[in-house]
């Protein structure tokens, strides 16, 4: 498989074919060379380094734009005094 092959997978198959090849004994370095991947890959596809493993979209959280209902002050129209339907003018 080719880096450009291995970037156009999704962060999670990513991941999974990385571990794979940890499993099998190989080191972080190892398992990144097979795919011709360095770290500046790795984190454009979003795929971490966390303790001895790899791991898909660590921050995934922090890109979501679903509301989580544990933003301060939330209210029905927005956060705190907000109204989205105002745009900036509304903040």
């Amino acid at each position: 498989m080719t880096e450009d092959e291995f970037l156009a997978l999704d962060a999670r198959e990513g991941a999974e074919m990385l571990n794979a090849l940890l499993a099998e004994g190989k080191s972080q370095d190892e398992a990144m060379a097979e795919f011709d991947l360095t770290k500046a890959h790795l984190m454009k596809a979003q795929i971490f380094f966390v303790k001895d493993k790899f791991i898909a979209r660590a921050w995934g959280g922090y890109t979501s734009t679903k509301r989580t209902g544990n933003e301060a002050g939330d209210a029905e129209n927005g956060v705190g005094a907000s109204d989205p339907s105002k745009g900036i003018l509304g903040v």
